[in-house]
């Protein structure tokens, strides 16, 4: 109990331990109490310890909070119920039941928002007693003294309501825990992952030995009059996140998103953590923003962040993307950056270039770098690496944000997902427990999908293959297939819905004609089209990636003949990336666009054009080109979607509406250098333009089945006894026709997406006599 009259504190015994952070001068001192805790219902400190592990979501809104304070995984749910849970009970075979310590930060919440305070409260030290500290009502320490002797026992007393155990390691073994302290004790209320252990019975006396070893730890010199946090730029939530990492480096492998989401030494991090801070924190405003529930960030290997297409999802992006392009545009190669050369920048060994952010930063305070490294996040001063995350950050989200928000096909998929948000908040919907379940699984992160999803599968497992009496299988677990089937149908047709209305929508088509049974060829023709569009190419790394490249790409050509004499200063860079984007999505949003505002009943209007299949593998177009030489598309085609939306930009499709966005930007001098620039830019298109065109006869050249014809021709000339010469001759003219022949179906890709292709000096009259 406190002394201070109202306020309770629970307590928790054990031994006591101390240990530093850092070295020397900058060193932090932890202490820690080794614990225990148990489930059960007896009402002892041990019981309500075990209550209060919670996960971190269910101690703080994950949505309100930014993700430099996101320190735990994704909660595998299937896992606790289904691995752990039984081996604490005895049912899996294994004869001990014992974990390795749970490790935990005792913290203060924030009192009028989401979040944790970044210290301690100061602390009130007794000046009669040494071995007591009060850290105001939040908790307070004391060391056992035995005989006026320090012994190794200490008690720490808590606030349940101010405070919080934040756990850095261990929190699906802290899950396991609670979850048979409110299975036993029935008190999960309306929590959403309820669901997950609903088969597990438990009683009293399969507990009553079940107690496992916790570590809280609490650092005594992060309190708010001590100035050295200040000094060294650290608080509860950093230092937290860098005990999870060291944890986690030495044990179990923290998986990418999770390592990038965390990590402080990498400058692309920081800057991807910026983007996803900036979409987490939008307000509710407009239906047609990206927000962050269209981004993958969790920690499943299934996420979108490890693939390179998404396949039936509702996210177009990652944090891995995002990570992707931040480490390119800052610290690629320069050759990258050429429209007609390529360097790879999908190889993380080939992005260090340090000299390029100092280059970037020309102008600011920060120039005087000679070099700033990728990695240098821990070894520059914190508020420079700050500044140098403002800056860099703010150019690649003029980019980013501008793709994401204003690009058409990205703004109908955002306006459509806010409109399937609001019908599933509906409170009569909300009011089906598999409706809400249903929105957890689209609106709260991938990662619970694929938990939903694996947890499914093992009740089926079990359900098929039963142990004991195979006639006489659980009526729990009848029960909780029948509930996550129903949950995944409904999930399903969501989604389905979802996307036939985003397609109606972007084509302008009548959504009723998905209601009509006459129409089944074209509604399978529309939905092909469609993904061929969304999943297929706008969600992809390569396309995300080869956007951006595109937008710095051209202002590096621009810079290569400007600034020759006087480098190009970071405020005339980031006033050419805002010229250049807003001029790139007017275009791109004339592409792919209809022209009037009919709502047709039927594949017509704008589906019907040759443009809308730009990018459909199995039609003419821009990607049936590539199709020609690259069967598969990966991160490593960005170069690819980078010749394309230039192609695309400067056709006669596209050219007249960015023109005319041109003429309205007031930084005529953008305008200016622009024009100068067009026949370099020209230059480099039809220089990719003919890279694909080569490779596609390559290909068709080192095809099998044609070089079975070639050497069936050779030796039917050698049985009719013609020379080696004329033997030759034939077949050169076989490899002669069948390069006309692919060259002939190139360039009828490229026609179908660009109306005419064009020389080098036509192209450059058309686009120039309209500036």
């Amino acid at each position: 109990m406190s002394t201070r009259f109202g306020v309770q504190k629970t307590p928790i015994y054990g031994s006591y331990g101390e240990f530093t952070i850092g070295e020397k001068t900058d060193s932090l001192r932890a202490k820690y109490i080794l614990t225990k805790m148990k489930p059960g219902n007896d009402g002892s400190w041990e019981c309500e310890l075990a209550s209060q592990m919670k996960p971190w979501r269910e101690i703080f809104n994950v949505e309100e909070m930014g993700f430099e304070e996101l320190l735990q995984r994704e909660l595998d749910d299937s896992r606790v119920a289904h691995d752990l849970i039984p081996y604490l009970l005895g049912e899996s075979g294994d004869r001990a039941q014992f974990f390795p310590p749970i490790l935990a930060v005792i913290v203060p919440r924030k009192q009028d928002e989401t979040g944790i305070e970044k210290y301690y409260p100061s602390p009130d030290l007794d000046p009669q007693n040494q071995y007591i500290e009060t850290y105001g009502e939040l908790f307070s320490f004391q060391q056992v003294v035995w005989d006026n002797e320090p012994t190794p026992l200490a008690t720490l007393s808590y606030n349940r309501q101010r405070s919080a155990f934040i756990i850095v390691d261990g929190q699906h073994r802290a899950m396991a825990v609670l979850a048979l302290h409110r299975q036993l004790n029935d008190n999960w209320g309306d929590n959403a992952f309820a669901s997950y252990y609903d088969h597990i019975e438990v009683k009293a006396e399969q507990i009553n030995n079940i107690e496992l070893p916790v570590c809280i730890i609490f650092f005594p010199d992060l309190h708010e009059e001590n100035t050295l946090s200040d000094e060294l730029e650290i608080d509860l939530t950093s230092v937290c996140r860098e005990i999870f990492l060291v944890v986690n480096r030495s044990a179990k492998i923290v998986s990418e998103v999770r390592r990038l989401l965390l990590d402080d030494e990498d400058i692309a991090a920081y800057l991807m953590r910026k983007t996803l801070s900036t979409l987490k924190k939008r307000s509710e405003d407009l239906d047609e923003l990206s927000r962050i529930y269209s981004i993958s960030y969790g920690d499943s290997d299934t996420e979108i962040g490890q693939k390179e297409v998404v396949s039936g999802q509702l996210e177009y992006s990652s944090a891995v993307t995002l990570h992707k392009v931040h480490r390119a545009l800052f610290f690629g190669p320069d050759g990258a950056f050429k429209i007609d050369g390529y360097e790879d920048i999908t190889d993380r060994r080939k992005l260090r270039n340090r000299i390029r952010p100092t280059e970037i930063l020309l102008g600011t305070q920060l120039e005087r770098h000679q070099t700033i490294p990728h990695n240098s996040g821990k070894t520059l001063p914190p508020q420079e690496v700050s500044e140098i995350v403002d800056y860099l950050g703010d150019l690649a989200d003029i980019v980013l944000l501008s793709l994401f928000d204003k690009f058409r096909p990205f703004t109908i998929h955002n306006s459509e997902l806010r409109n399937l948000r609001r019908r599933l908040l509906d409170p009569q919907v909300r009011s089906e427990i598999e409706q809400k379940k249903a929105y957890n699984l689209i609106f709260d992160g991938s990662g619970v999908r694929n938990v939903f999803e694996s947890h499914l599968k093992r009740l089926k497992d079990e359900k098929n293959n039963p142990i004991g009496d195979t006639d006489n299988v659980p009526t729990h677990l009848h029960r909780q297939v029948e509930f996550c089937e129903t949950v995944s149908k409904i999930l399903d047709n969501h989604k389905l819905k979802f996307q036939q209305h985003r397609a109606c929508q972007f084509f302008s088509i009548n959504p009723d004609m998905y209601n009509n049974k006459d129409k089944v060829d074209d509604q399978i023709k529309l939905n092909q089209i469609a993904r061929s569009l969304f999943q297929e190419t706008l969600a992809t790394q390569a396309f995300q990636i080869g956007y951006t490249m595109a937008i710095f790409s051209v202002v590096e050509e621009i810079k290569r003949l400007q600034s020759v004499d006087s480098p190009l200063s970071y405020s005339q860079r980031l006033e050419l990336i805002k010229f250049v984007t807003n001029v790139y999505i007017t275009g791109l949003n004339t592409y792919f666009s209809p022209g009037d505002d009919t709502e047709h009943r039927s594949l017509s209007g704008y589906i019907s054009e040759d443009r809308a299949c730009v990018f459909d593998k199995n039609s003419h177009g821009l990607r049936g080109l590539l199709i020609m030489s690259v069967k598969e598309l990966n991160e490593k085609q960005w170069r690819f979607f980078r010749y394309a939306l230039l192609e695309i930009i400067h056709s006669p499709i596209c050219w007249d509406s960015a023109v005319e966005k041109m003429k309205q930007d007031e930084n005529k001098w953008c305008l200016e250098w622009y024009k100068n620039s067009i026949p370099r830019l020209v230059v480099g298109i039809i220089s990719e333009r003919k890279k694909y065109i080569a490779d596609a006869v390559d290909t068709a050249l080192k095809d099998g089945d044609f070089q079975d014809d070639l050497k069936f021709e050779e030796h039917q000339a050698q049985l009719e006894g013609k020379s080696e010469t004329e033997i030759q001759q034939i077949i050169e003219k076989l490899r002669i026709k069948r390069t006309t022949e692919v060259e002939k179906r190139a360039h009828n890709h490229l026609k179908a997406s660009l109306k005419k292709i064009q020389s080098h000096n036509d192209m450059v009259t058309r686009l120039l006599v309209e500036l």
